[in-house]
């Protein structure tokens, strides 16, 4: 038994995907128990990213203080265009933001669930494909900061959708699309003064996922309906574990949750 803070699953490009599930300070490989029963038994509080335990978090995954006070939690997270550190304007952590903000990142064109925009910092684009179970990705530009990413996207979002259906995404794998022939049409999208940064290669990601079974009829689970989620492990996609009789279980979704993990 394993016990602990749940964290989003660590995941390694390999084909199928090499997923780890990390509870406390232990790192459990998860494709060694596919097919396999697994067990989670919520203890009944979370630890926000402040240290303080709570029976359930405000919003987001934070305590009340931190989703109105910490960086990690500020507007521009969730709509980059807003991001200003690159300008020395401060939104609740110029020092943060400007570690988190002030880097090379990428926009992208991804097929999880249908196509899809999205951004990325430049480190991280794998993981970002792989946490949103992205079957195929293929790079548009690489800018010099989050905020200029956020600008960008926000062209691309009067076509594309940035979302993904996370019940299709979940159903199986979509259809394959002609990345590169989408990444001629939609780079046009690109405001002509940031066109220079648009990144000229043909190099499409395609990715791979431990699955056995798609759920047919898909139920989701969450630990604020039921504090024990057991069952046999069918796959793992984006960061989700796909159990027996379509239950699906979002990993990152629990972030900061303690409980225990059995098998």
């Amino acid at each position: 038994m394993y016990s602990g803070i749940i964290k989003k699953m660590d995941s390694e490009y390999l084909s199928p995907v090499n997923y780890s599930f990390l509870i406390g300070d232990k790192k459990v490989n998860l494709n060694q128990l596919i097919n396999k029963k697994i067990t989670l038994n919520w203890s009944g509080q979370v630890e926000c990213l402040c240290g303080k335990r709570l029976s359930k978090f405000y919003r987001q995954n934070f305590c009340y203080q931190c989703y109105w006070n910490a960086p990690e939690a500020s507007p521009s997270i969730f709509k980059p265009e807003l991001c200003t550190a690159d300008l020395g304007i401060e939104e609740r952590d110029l020092e943060w933001e400007m570690k988190f903000q002030i880097a090379p990142h990428y926009i992208y064109l991804a097929n999880s669930s249908d196509l899809k925009v999205g951004i990325t910092r430049k480190t991280q684009k794998l993981t970002r494909w792989i946490d949103q179970g992205a079957s195929q990705a293929v790079l548009i530009a690489e800018v010099p900061n989050r905020r200029i990413s956020g600008i960008v996207e926000l062209e691309f979002k009067k076509s594309i959708s940035d979302r993904t259906n996370w019940r299709k995404m979940l159903s199986g794998a979509p259809s394959t699309l002609d990345m590169l022939e989408l990444k001629k049409k939609y780079s046009v999208l690109i405001p002509p003064y940031l066109r220079e940064f648009i990144i000229n290669n043909d190099n499409v990601t395609t990715i791979n996922y431990p699955v056995i079974e798609y759920p047919q009829k898909i139920n989701s689970m969450s630990f604020q309906k039921q504090s024990c989620i057991e069952g046999s492990l069918l796959g793992i996609k984006g960061q989700y574990l796909l159990f027996d009789a379509g239950r699906v279980f979002n990993v990152r979704a629990h972030s900061g949750y303690i409980a225990d993990l059995i098998f």
